[in-house]
């Protein structure tokens, strides 16, 4: 499983966190979680699993000020792949 996460500036407020994450030969995406600076911004499941699953974040974390995101990735056999960004 490879996971790219990334974040920028949002020009309103606060950061934006792009999320992607790419499944190996054999393995399928059921379920991803998401916090940033502690506190869950998405439990989704994936439904049907899939080979790959993204997404924008919109206004998240603090600026200025220390942050960090966390990712976790669920395949279909129920092994995690985490993730995480820390940016300040």
């Amino acid at each position: 499983m490879k996971i790219d996460l990334a974040h920028t500036k949002d020009p309103l407020i606060g950061w934006n966190v792009q999320v992607k994450a790419v499944a190996a030969k054999g393995e399928r995406i059921s379920s991803v979680r998401i916090s940033v600076n502690g506190f869950d911004v998405l439990d989704e499941k994936v439904d049907p699993p899939a080979d790959q699953w993204q997404t924008e974040l919109s206004q998240k974390g603090q600026f200025p000020g220390e942050n960090e995101a966390r990712v976790t990735v669920i395949d279909e056999k129920g092994s995690e792949t985490r993730a995480v960004d820390l940016w300040w």
